[in-house]
């Protein structure tokens, strides 16, 4: 009997030693698995860039799971799940992730699975882009010069799209056209405490 049991525990033992060296192996394939999902991802073959994301992610790749979450807000996605989008947004802002921060903002300014919220748009939208996060930046601006959960303010406006409109982000050069913001090149308003400029 004791001998039945020791085989039985030896015989576990090296298939799980099995999965563990494929778990091993698997781990140090996340980079690989992460650029296999951007190469599906770029070629529209969104199922087997999921497949791709979701293997790296396993294994705490953020960019990859930053990309499942893409995937999942994409319409063209079979799977597409904008709650599940947003959970991964919010986790990953939570670990100070600036595109995640700055997607969360994006929720919260259109809408988006939550109930719109300005304020808090702005606040997600602030720490992404103290982050030097440029997309963040131009969406502030947005934020600022049509005046949604700040006051309207295009000199603050023209501070936070310069960068962006420079490097061609096309949020900034958005805001800097409709709003005409080459024509405030300053911030006239009272600094206080406030987040004033990138």
């Amino acid at each position: 009997m004791k001998l039945l049991f020791a085989l039985l525990i030896l015989f576990s033992s090296l298939f799980a030693s099995d999965d563990v060296f494929e778990k091993f192996e698997n781990y140090e394939k996340k980079d690989e698995f992460f650029e296999a999902g951007k190469e599906y991802y770029k070629k529209r073959n969104y199922a087997l860039a999921f497949e791709n994301f979701e293997k790296a992610a396993q294994f705490g790749n953020d960019k990859a799971l930053y990309n499942l979450g893409i995937l999942y807000s994409n319409k063209n996605f079979h799977r597409q799940d904008p709650k599940k989008a947003y959970a991964i947004f919010d986790q990953l802002a939570q670990k100070n992730h600036a595109p995640s921060q700055n997607r969360m903002g994006m929720y919260y300014s259109l809408g988006v699975v939550v109930d719109k919220d300005y304020k808090l748009a702005v606040e997600y939208f602030e720490k992404a882009s103290k982050q030097g996060y440029v997309t963040a930046q131009c969406n502030l601006a947005m934020m600022y010069a049509s005046g949604k959960g700040v006051f309207p303010n295009f000199g603050r406006a023209h501070v936070f799209a310069k960068t962006g409109v420079e490097q061609g982000n096309p949020i900034c050069k958005k805001v800097w056209e409709d709003y005409n913001l080459s024509k405030y090149p300053e911030d006239k308003s009272f600094k206080l405490n406030f987040y004033t400029k990138p």
